[in-house]
Parts: structure tokens; C-alpha cells; sequence
């Protein structure tokens, strides 16, 4: 119980002094050089208190206090070596810090001595599957059954290979990146819908300028660059039609949605 209420006051000591920091900036009270100096020490805090969570986590095993842990002594480390100049960061870029949170789980279950399970299922979890299908189902099914549906709760998706077959698809993944060439497939006529959900990874593709494509995308927190449209602001929306696509004999449906992470389409 001391600890606790120790722990409860020295938060909202911090607390404290962060809004009346702020107050007497403020009013000016104070000037930017002093609090130059406050923010000189925040990457020094940072780290300092990320090692304590980090050292808390072993001993009480807790993945929460070890992931937050390893991002604040990631973080804190950061922006101090991008005060010397040996790497370019800035707190605008903290979401790129994601890998941490995969780091955190082996580091968890190397302490818990749990194994670490890698899935793959044929099951779309996005859509409800009903138990009765009627003739006409049955009949609709058989004529999809070149729709990929895949689901990776850890690992990369690679779609490079030379003449690789397009088909339907709908992929899912927990943790890991995407990676598109369609300049290297094969595509085949008629409309290919592509539907790729994701937690946390990147997603990057590259389209032939001759093909024309539907292309609708979301992020949560991240970055998107689609073509000539960017966009780093939080829950970014890019949607992106090709004037031909009605007409066009082969053309490409995509729809991505990521949570964490970063989205590149580039045209060759």
C-alpha cells in the first residue's frame, strides 16, 4: 500500500509541475531559453523511467509495464541521439516505434516460458459464415473458388515473383508487412477484388500505369502515399479511381485498412 501511494504521488507531482510549466509559459513567467531546459530533460526522463518500468516488468511479469517499458527507453533513447545528431528523429514519429510491441511479446514469453504461436487459417474472420447454404450459395461458392483467403497472426506477405497468377483474394494479419508487384503478375480479365486487413505493418505495392484500378484506403495511425496524394494525419482516408475503369477489360479492386503503420502505391 506505501508503494502505491508512493507511486500515486509522484505522478501527480509530475503532473503538477507539467501544467504549471505550461502556466508560466504562458502568461510569460518564464522564458522559451528556461524551458528549453525542461525539454532537454524530458529524453532523460523519458529513458530513465522506461528502465524502471522495464526492470518493474520482470519482476512482476507484467507485459503492460514491459511494452510501455521498452517504448519510453526506446523513445527517450531516440530523441537524445537525435539531439547529437547521430540519428534523425523526431516525437512526430513515434508510431514508427511498432516493432516494439513484437519485441515485447518474445521478450514475454521468453520470461513465461510460453511458446510463441504462429496461425494460419482458411477462415475470414471479418464476415459472419452461416451454418445453411442454399442451392444458389452452393452454386456461387463453386464458381470462387479461386478467392485466396489467408490469415497470419505473424509474418510478411510477398507477392514479387515473376508471373505470379492474380486471383480474388482477402488477407488479414495481425502483425507483419505487405508487399505487392503487380507489374510481375499475371492478371487475369474481368474485375480482381483485393481485400487486405491488418493490426500492425506496412503495405507496399507497385501498380502498371495500364491498369486501371479502384483503390480505397485507411489507416489509423500512420502515413499514406497513394500515387500523387499523401496523407500522415490520424484515421487517413485516400480512395483513388482510374477514369477508364468501367471500360477497362482488366482492372484491379483494392481495399486496404491498417491500424498501425504505413501504405506506399507507387505506378511503373
Amino acid at each position: 500500500m506505501r508503494y502505491r501511494g508512493r507511486k500515486q504521488w509522484f505522478f501527480s507531482f509530475l503532473l503538477m509541475a507539467i501544467g504549471l510549466l505550461l502556466l508560466l509559459l504562458n502568461i510569460g513567467v518564464i522564458s522559451l531559453e528556461i524551458t528549453q531546459i525542461f525539454v532537454n530533460i524530458i529524453p532523460i526522463l523519458l529513458l530513465l523511467l522506461g528502465l524502471k518500468w522495464t526492470l518493474d516488468s520482470f519482476l512482476k511479469k507484467s507485459f503492460g509495464k514491459l511494452l510501455v517499458g521498452l517504448f519510453s527507453l526506446a523513445l527517450g533513447s531516440l530523441a537524445i541521439l537525435d539531439k547529437y545528431g547521430v540519428v534523425d528523429f523526431d516525437y512526430a514519429s513515434w508510431w514508427k516505434l511498432w516493432p516494439i510491441f513484437i519485441i515485447a511479446i518474445a521478450i514475454n514469453r521468453g520470461i513465461s516460458k510460453k511458446p510463441i504461436k504462429v496461425s494460419i487459417s482458411n477462415e475470414y474472420p471479418y464476415e459472419k459464415s452461416s451454418s445453411k447454404m442454399t442451392f444458389e450459395d452452393e452454386k456461387d461458392a463453386s464458381l470462387k473458388k479461386n478467392k485466396m483467403n489467408r490469415g497470419f497472426i505473424v509474418g510478411d506477405i510477398r507477392f514479387s515473383e515473376a508471373n505470379w497468377p492474380l486471383e480474388n483474394m482477402k488477407l488479414y494479419n495481425a502483425i507483419g508487412d505487405y508487399y505487392f508487384d503487380f507489374s510481375k503478375a499475371f492478371i487475369p480479365e474481368g474485375e480482381t477484388t483485393i481485400d487486405i486487413k491488418g493490426w500492425i505493418g506496412d503495405v507496399k505495392m507497385i501498380i502498371p500505369e495500364n491498369v486501371p484500378v479502384d483503390i480505397t484506403l485507411n489507416v489509423q495511425v500512420g502515413d499514406v502515399k497513394l500515387f500523387e496524394q499523401k496523407s500522415a494525419d490520424i484515421r487517413s482516408e485516400l480512395q483513388y479511381r482510374s477514369p477508364e475503369y468501367e471500360q477497362a477489360v482488366k482492372k484491379i479492386k483494392l481495399s486496404v485498412d491498417v491500424k498501425i503503420g504505413s501504405i506506399r502505391i507507387n505506378r511503373v
